[in-house]
């Protein structure tokens, strides 16, 4: 089980690889996320945070 250095450091190359591009795919398992399916395709990833063990883009903006 990865730790916070581990997560950290995860999050610093997945931002360095996607950062300013849209977001061309997303799926969700869950049924209760999927409609936020589509108004997360296209968004622009600007950044990813971390909190423990989650990876978070905290400026996605949905109506």
């Amino acid at each position: 089980m990865p730790e916070g250095p581990e997560i950290r450091r995860a999050a610093d190359n997945l931002e360095a690889a996607i950062k300013g591009k849209p977001l061309t795919d997303v799926w969700f398992a869950f049924a209760q996320l999927k409609p936020y399916e589509s108004q997360l395709t296209g968004q622009l990833v600007t950044r990813i945070e971390t909190r423990g063990k989650a990876l978070l883009n905290p400026t996605f903006q949905m109506a």
